[in-house]
């Protein structure tokens, strides 16, 4: 089966094939050009070929593929009925009907990107997290997730264009990421990724005007920036169903904390009481009083200062504050408790906050194992539900 793309630009075709390998279902993004060009890709280098693929292949076959990587290398070129040497792939573990297809254009100049995007297992932050692969004997083992980005334009790019391109699509796609608040998959309570650890990129320019520079400062950069920039979010999205505005729940549970968790910390710090009920009762009470407060855009918004907050301190950035002497929690530095207490009120009224000075002091469960900021925040939003389920 075939399922033809519409991109606008003349001498590119695209089609998304549904074949088959070991009667599994695989799907191959296949772009064809109407005569041979000279394609810069992170994964060949340059090559002069008349095809680029994007190749899905499910979890049922990783473990065959990593045994077998050059027999099915080999299998797909023969799969797609295209010359081995003039097809350049990408590989992905994002299933194609997640693809997302963006453009712009200016004057003639045009420019469409084409991206999968899985950001769920292996993002990560480059220049903070720890490596977990080295290469020996030309391989590496699989890991899951990625974004590949495939660039088409009409534009006739330089060498150096092609190449500076990359470094355009790469500073996009962490821009999209940072929009999102996409988190390491490593360090997921201090670092915001940056992307994965498998991303990869194709660029493939046309027989139009000569582009000699392709940098933010240019409009053919601005073009494949705010491409490549809409079409990461969207692949996101359709992959990973991640957008800028969902809930904290979501944003918590990303962090590692989960609402039960958070529920069991609760009712750590409860006194029984036989008029309240059974502490399954109180517990569930808890539950459906803490979405509620997450709910509320004024306990989101006081909860994600805290979590940026968070993130400055540990690189160092509060002034006066060591990235060193922030982990610490030092005495000095009372703006957390601050923050916990003003959710803390909001939530439960002034009686929260003597709870809240309880729990600071306690620190219980979950709140112990928390940094500076998210302690004292964590708290002050446990606090004040307490106070409210046992009004």
């Amino acid at each position: 089966m075939v399922q033809k793309l519409s991109l606008s630009l003349k001498g590119t075709e695209a089609e998304i094939v549904q074949h088959t390998f070991r009667g599994v279902p695989v799907k191959t993004l296949l772009v064809k050009l109407h005569e041979k060009r000279r394609v810069l890709s992170t994964l060949e280098g340059f090559r002069e070929v008349a095809f680029v693929a994007n190749h899905y292949s499910p979890e049922a076959l990783w473990d065959y593929i990593q045994d077998h990587c050059d027999e099915y290398r080999r299998w797909l070129p023969e799969a797609l009925g295209v010359p081995s040497e003039e097809l350049t792939s990408l590989w992905t573990g994002v299933d194609l009907q997640n693809l997302a297809v963006a453009s712009r254009s200016f004057e003639g100049l045009v420019v469409v990107v084409l991206v999968t995007a899985g950001v769920k297992s292996n993002a990560q932050r480059l220049g903070e997290d720890r490596a977990g692969h080295l290469e020996r004997c030309g391989g590496f083992s699989r890991l899951h997730g990625t974004i590949n980005v495939i660039l088409l334009t009409n534009a006739r790019l330089t060498e150096g264009a092609m190449a500076r391109a990359l470094i355009t699509i790469t500073e996009a796609k962490t821009a999209a990421l940072e929009d999102l608040d996409v988190r390491s998959s490593y360090t997921p309570l201090q670092n915001q990724a940056t992307g994965t650890g498998t991303d990869n990129a194709i660029v493939v320019p046309g027989d139009g005007p000569e582009v000699s520079c392709v940098g933010g400062h240019t409009v053919a950069g601005e073009l494949i920036a705010r491409a490549t920039k809409e079409g990461v979010q969207e692949a996101i999205r359709r992959q990973n169903g991640l957008f800028a505005g969902r809930g904290m729940v979501e944003r918590l549970a990303e962090r590692g904390i989960s609402v039960e968790e958070m529920v069991s910390t609760a009712i750590s710090m409860y006194v029984p009481d036989p008029s309240m009920g059974t502490e399954e009762e109180v517990s569930e009470r808890v539950r459906q009083e803490l979405l509620r407060a997450l709910e509320d855009p004024n306990v989101a918004a006081l909860l994600l200062a805290a979590l940026k907050l968070e993130e400055a301190g540990c690189r160092g950035a509060i002034p006066q504050v060591p990235a060193d002497r922030y982990r610490s929690d030092p005495v000095e530095l009372v703006a957390d408790e601050l923050l916990g207490l003003q959710i803390a009120q909001y939530i439960g009224g002034s009686r929260a906050l003597f709870e809240f000075y309880r729990w600071d002091r306690e620190k219980p469960g979950l709140i112990a194992s928390l940094p500076p900021f998210l302690d004292d925040a964590l708290g002050g939003l446990l606090a004040g539900v307490m106070v409210k389920v046992c009004s």
